[in-house]
Order: C-alpha cells, then sequence, then structure tokens
C-alpha cells in the first residue's frame, strides 16, 4: 500500500449502488468450513490477554459471559478455559457449529445480534471481536444491539466491543490477497469504499486447494463505519455509559490513523 493511500490522499471514493445483503445470505456461508484455516494466524489467545487487562483496569470481575457474534468459537471458548462461564451466539449457523469441536467447547445458538432475545440481566460482560459490528449495516441495526445488550447485561455490567475505523475502512483494509503462499486456502479480495454512505464492499474470492476436494467460492461482506460521537450516543440512547475508547491492543486514546478501536461500556441500570 503506498504512502498516499494510507494517508487518506488518493483516490478512494466510489459509489456502492446495491444495498447489503444481510450476513448469513452472502458472508459467512461457504468459508465457515474454512474459517479456521483462514484465520490460523489470528493471536485470539492475546485478544483475550487485552480483555483480561481492560477488565483489571475496571476492577470488574465478571462470571457469567456473552461472545455476541462469536464466529467458530475461538474467544468465548479461551474465556471458558480460563474459568469464565461463557456462551455465545452468532448469526451464522455454519460457524455455530463448530463453536462445538472447540476445547473447550462454547455452548452456542443461532441468533441475530440486532435481535437478540435473552434474558433481563443474564450477563456481567458481553465482548464482541474482530469488527464484528461493523457487519451491522442495515438501518437501526446497531442501535438494536445495544439495546439488547443493555437488555441483557446486569446493573453495572460491562460491553467490550472493537471496531474498524473509518479511516481502515476508506484506505482498502481489505484488498488484499495470499496468492503468493502455500496456504491452503488461497484467497483474493477487493474493497470498495463509498464515502457518502460510509460503506464498505469486499467481494471475497477463495480457492481451497489443500487436501481432500479442491473447489472455488466467492462471498461479498459489507462493513459500515462509524464515528466514536454516533457510537457514545447509540451507547447512551441504549442505556449505556461509554468509560473508555481506546486505540487497539494499548489504553492510548484512538489517533487518525487508528485503524481499529475497542469501547468500553458499562450498563447503567440501577439494582
Amino acid at each position: 500500500m503506498n504512502l498516499r493511500r494510507f494517508l487518506g490522499l488518493g483516490p478512494r471514493d466510489e459509489a456502492i449502488e446495491d444495498e447489503p445483503t444481510p450476513v448469513g445470505r452472502d458472508a459467512f456461508t461457504d468459508v465457515s468450513a474454512y474459517y479456521d484455516t483462514l484465520m490460523s494466524a489470528v493471536p485470539y489467545r492475546s485478544w483475550v490477554d487485552y480483555v483480561l487487562a481492560i477488565l483489571e483496569r475496571e476492577g470488574h470481575r465478571p462470571e457469567r459471559v456473552l461472545d455476541l457474534c462469536c464466529g467458530t468459537g475461538k474467544v468465548g471458548s479461551e474465556l471458558r478455559r480460563r474459568g469464565y462461564d461463557t456462551v455465545g451466539v452468532d448469526l451464522s449457523e455454519g460457524m455455530v457449529r463448530r463453536c462445538a469441536s472447540r476445547e473447550p467447547a462454547l455452548p452456542a445458538v443461532v441468533m441475530d445480534a440486532s435481535a437478540l432475545g435473552l434474558r433481563q440481566d443474564s450477563f456481567d460482560l458481553v465482548v464482541s471481536l474482530y469488527d464484528s459490528l461493523n457487519y451491522l449495516v442495515q438501518p437501526g441495526a446497531l442501535e438494536r444491539c445495544f439495546e439488547g445488550v443493555s437488555h441483557t447485561l446486569r446493573p453495572g455490567g460491562l460491553m467490550i466491543f472493537d471496531m474498524n475505523t473509518i479511516h481502515a475502512l476508506r484506505i482498502g483494509l481489505f484488498t488484499q490477497n495470499n496468492t503468493n503462499t502455500l496456504e491452503p486456502l488461497e484467497y483474493r479480495w477487493k474493497s470498495h469504499w463509498d464515502e457518502s454512505r460510509r460503506l464498505c464492499k469486499v467481494e471475497m474470492n477463495f480457492r481451497w486447494r489443500g487436501s481432500g476436494e479442491k473447489m472455488e467460492f466467492s462471498e461479498t461482506h459489507y462493513e459500515r463505519a462509524w464515528e466514536e460521537e454516533e457510537v457514545r450516543d447509540m451507547l447512551a440512547a441504549a442505556g449505556m455509559e461509554t468509560l473508555h475508547v481506546y486505540n487497539a491492543y494499548d489504553f492510548r486514546e484512538p489517533g487518525v490513523f487508528s485503524d481499529r478501536v475497542y469501547y468500553v461500556a458499562r450498563a447503567l441500570k440501577v439494582e
């Protein structure tokens, strides 16, 4: 990636004429069977270390934890391994099925993050990692997600989640490929950024060249980017107070070139 593009100075804006398709229709369908291979280099344990460091700073000691948009269950399983009573929800049925094969297994069910049907005051902590909430692109979806989280958090419970920033999606974070490697799952991704809608469309092409049947498939993913103030306002409207916004994996305030940020919010319900 050249410097002008990284700085956001190069041409980057293009209208995305089509409407985003919901997750589960064109995203996280065929790839779910290969997702763990695709994400084999992701440092899930380090991510959990960071979440626990946030909890330590807040003096928060949760017992019951929800892994929201849990995917194949790597984060939730790691939390269970460390002694937290954790369950997961995700919209992708294929991803949820793989949670049972984790060690330890993560109990998980298929559920839409923007329509959580969970019991009131059920959890002390809700975590949602790997820009999952950027995928809530339909109008009002993120607001409804926060409302559902606020409902299911106990008074004083925390929500910790990350998001890709406008900067990250604007500079083409998802335009990448591994075609010059020997990885069993080859991928070629091309991102498109619509500045007016703050919408990123990613055309993903895959080719499985590992053992077993060779196959090719494609998916289309969409992410929406948000200003920090917008996220804070939505959290507040749902009954949660934003405690901190961190540059990912440290405790500094986000800068103009931050590509991922973490939000820490607290349920304001009175016991």
